[in-house]
């Protein structure tokens, strides 16, 4: 059966805004900035390059899903670790683009 993927799919089944596809971009770039700085200082970050591969953004722009992989897809679990503890560092950082 062939179908949309949810997370790319929006609201009721709408395809994503031109809007919400830009602001997905922009936030996949200053995540990856982030990540490729090594602004992050987590142990289980540490030497690890992350790829941001998409970002889908809410139709109201307040909640956005980031789709990370580590390069070569080893360590996953560690990295996703570590990630969700540098989460409010990342909010701030996203907080602080937006408020530009």
């Amino acid at each position: 059966m062939v179908g949309s993927h949810p997370d790319k799919a929006g609201r009721r089944g709408r395809a994503p805004s031109q809007r919400q596809l830009r602001v997905g971009e922009e936030v996949r770039h200053v995540l990856a900035g982030v990540f490729q700085r090594g602004d992050l200082h987590d142990p289980e970050l540490d030497g690890v390059s992350i790829t941001v591969s998409e970002v889908s953004v809410s139709p109201d722009l307040r909640n956005a899903t980031v789709f990370v992989m580590p390069l070569g897809g080893v360590h996953a679990d560690d990295v996703l670790a570590g990630l969700k503890r540098a989460a409010p560092f990342l909010r701030t950082v996203l907080a602080k683009w937006r408020n530009r």
